[in-house]
């Protein structure tokens, strides 16, 4: 499978539980950073992990505590063009 081919909630979900070693059951797809208790450099970490698996550029600076995971998965889609992808949210690579 490709790397693009997973989805990005799964793949966040996968890497938060074998990097960070945060129970599974505590990544609901409106699960904040904060309440992960997981730190800037944390955040940012995960954001340049997901622009270099999926080949997208996301803009670290919209990392913030109190994102979702639903809402930086929903992030990636729209990078990557996903029909329900939310522009709000994602900065155009220009």
């Amino acid at each position: 499978m490709e790397a693009r081919d997973q989805e990005p909630l799964a793949y966040i979900t996968a890497f938060l539980t074998k990097d960070f070693r945060i129970p599974p059951q505590r990544l609901a797809p409106e699960a904040t950073f904060s309440s992960l208790n997981l730190d800037s450099i944390a955040q940012v970490e995960l954001f340049v992990t997901l622009s270099d698996r999926y080949g997208v550029e996301l803009d670290d600076s919209l990392a913030s505590g109190e994102l979702t995971l639903g809402e930086m998965a929903e992030l990636v889609r729209t990078q990557l063009g996903a029909p329900d992808g939310n522009s709000e949210h994602a900065q155009a690579s220009t």
